[in-house]
């Protein structure tokens, strides 16, 4: 039975990891990563990373999401063996990658789904701004007679440039 994975029309801040399954002498082409997701539809390369565990060094993969992808420890710690257990490369696929659309996925052989964590989005707030930093009055606009008078002044600018412009062309046209 294979696993069916249904993203919702715009799903957002999830992340889901992949651990990518190879043999030892056969290792997986990334095109071939990419397919085994069976993704229904296209999806955004650019916010997709294969890695392999080895390039983040000293820094295990529990800290790597928590850093680079805002998942808090504590979702993670009931996992963190597991994950920083894994070997070899892994397919992290955030919410961005489906460009706000429905999508199915459904991951084949070379794939094996790790997890699924929720970006820590801390919650807007709107507070009223302290005291007396709003305070005070806005001088009185010039009102629509200065506007209209402005704009005349600019389109007449505007033109008078354009004339000398047009005359300077000219001049240098018609002399040799």
């Amino acid at each position: 039975m294979s696993t069916v994975l249904h993203v919702p029309a715009y799903e957002a801040h999830v992340v889901r990891v992949f651990s990518v399954l190879e043999d030892a002498g056969a290792p997986l082409d990334d095109a071939a990563v990419m397919d085994a997701l069976g993704a229904d539809g296209a999806l955004d390369g650019h916010e997709i990373e294969l890695f392999d565990l080895g390039d983040l060094g000293a820094m295990p993969l529990s800290e790597y999401l928590v850093e680079g992808h805002g998942i808090a420890k504590a979702d993670i710690a009931e996992m963190r063996s597991q994950i920083d257990g894994l070997t070899g490369r892994v397919l992290i696929l955030p919410s961005r990658a489906f460009g706000g659309r429905a999508t199915v996925l459904r991951p084949g052989r070379g794939l094996r789904l790790v997890s699924r964590f929720e970006e820590d989005v801390p919650e807007v707030r709107f507070e009223r701004l302290p005291a007396g930093g709003a305070a005070g009055s806005l001088a009185p606009s010039a009102g629509p007679g200065h506007s209209r008078r402005a704009a005349r002044l600019a389109a007449v600018v505007f033109f008078a440039g354009l004339a000398v412009l047009v005359a300077l062309v000219i001049w240098l046209v018609v002399t040799p």
